[in-house]
């Protein structure tokens, strides 16, 4: 039935055990071919009716990196034919749109809770599901039939953050990442909100986007330095988990060596073994993503012989 698979979705963060992370092999596998399959430079992205899974090709050959993972529930407005085939074996037949009341009602049953973020945007509502890291989108507007879930969208290792004024908070960036450390704590002091988790967070991410991104910079390897100070002031303040550091480290070091090999970093053998010493079992969506980003990283390992065994688990666990 429609409802227990759009509660599946949210729940996990997959389709059949499906994310964006496992790769075009694995989605050949888990959905029976290669859909309607689109490139673009080195983006590559499949749909299969419902569901739209997205890779990014690295450059040097480092192999694929997962994107996104949506499932385009609004197009069942169109009939049930839209229904993926393996979606429609395992889960039956849909009828129409799946209402968001309906969907809330059995993600409540079972014990898994959505989260309102903000107002109203382009004609949808957004709701977060902080576990498995999913996105609903559910329509406001008429043009979108009012109530009905409208696309379900993972992209792991994000989550809703403050939105600020990227072009002032990047230029308060610069200026601070130019400060010695004991000025960058009194300004962070001197300038921090009441919500300063958000505001660390939003302000770190903005300058590892902008630090690991093709656009030229100046003294790229001072701002690297920079992002990992706010991120260890950010873990000293409580703002991040020792977990979520060794995530972002990780990701941000393997941008990095795909785009600028020529910086001096982190040693991958250090970064991957963080990321594998905060991986639990069973493995939820956070340890999976600590595999993942330690995937970016396996071609600078001097031996890969545990990462290998965790990844084996990784696998066997979708």
């Amino acid at each position: 039935m429609s409802r227990e698979f759009f509660a599946d979705v949210v729940q996990t963060g997959t389709v059949l055990g499906l994310d964006a992370n496992l790769g075009p092999d694995v989605a050949t596998e888990v959905m029976g071919g290669l859909g309607g399959e689109n490139r673009s430079g080195r983006m590559c992205w499949r749909s299969y009716g419902l569901v739209e899974v997205g890779w990014y090709l690295r450059q040097r050959g480092l192999g694929w990196q997962g994107v996104h993972l949506a499932v385009q529930a609004h197009r069942l407005v169109h009939g049930p034919e839209m229904v993926d085939d393996a979606v429609a074996a395992a889960y039956g037949r849909f009828d129409g749109l799946m209402m968001f009341d309906e969907l809330e009602g059995e993600l409540s049953r079972r014990g898994v809770e959505l989260v309102k973020v903000g107002g109203p945007e382009f004609g949808n509502q957004l709701y977060w599901q902080p576990d498995a890291q999913v996105t609903v989108y559910v329509g406001v507007d008429p043009e979108f039939r009012p109530g009905s879930v409208q696309k379900i969208f993972t992209a792991f290792g994000q989550a809703p953050t403050l939105v600020g004024d990227h072009k002032v908070v990047w230029q308060q960036m610069k200026a601070v990442a130019a400060l010695p450390e004991d000025q960058r704590i009194r300004w962070a002091a001197r300038n921090a909100p009441e919500d300063f988790r958000s505001w660390w967070r939003y302000c770190a991410r903005l300058t590892a986007a902008r630090t690991s991104s093709h656009d030229a910079m100046r003294d790229r390897a001072r701002f690297v330095e920079f992002v990992f100070w706010l991120w260890d002031y950010g873990f000293a303040r409580n703002v991040y988990t020792a977990r979520e550091v060794a995530y972002l480290r990780a990701e941000f070091v393997a941008r990095l060596d795909e785009l600028y090999p020529e910086l001096v970093l982190p040693s991958h053998d250090a970064l991957v073994g963080a990321c594998l010493d905060h991986v639990r079992e069973p493995m939820a969506r956070e340890d999976k993503n600590l595999v993942d980003a330690a995937r970016l990283l396996r071609n600078g390992l001097s031996d890969t012989s545990r990462f290998d065994a965790v990844w084996e688990r990784r696998l066997s666990r979708r």
